[in-house]
């Protein structure tokens, strides 16, 4: 599995455009507070809502921690996803802006 520190994160997000970030935590956890431009996929929901996803676009997954956020880039890549990153620590690590 591929990981990102927040650094790596801050770095795409100035450079990619295309960069996607999927926060893989419930809608409470989410509204609580995010990473701009992120989409709320929880990972009950990522099963059937994956395709949601733009398999050709890189691919930051965020949870609280790093622990579903790593099943959830499991899972996207046993759907042959690539280009999926796990963002290490998660909000907890993340030091950047939140919306």
């Amino acid at each position: 599995m591929l990981q990102w520190m927040p650094v790596d994160v801050k770095e795409q997000m100035q450079k990619n455009k295309d960069l996607q970030i999927i926060d893989v935590r419930e809608p409470s956890e989410f509204s609580s507070g995010h990473i701009p431009g992120a989409k709320n996929i929880p990972l009950g929901q990522l099963s059937s809502r994956y395709k949601e996803i733009d398999p050709s676009k890189d691919t930051a997954v965020v949870c609280l921690s790093g622990g579903r956020s790593s099943r959830a880039c499991e899972m996207l890549e046993g759907a042959g996803y690539k280009k999926v990153y796990n963002l290490m620590g998660g909000m907890s690590r993340w030091d950047g802006a939140v919306e």
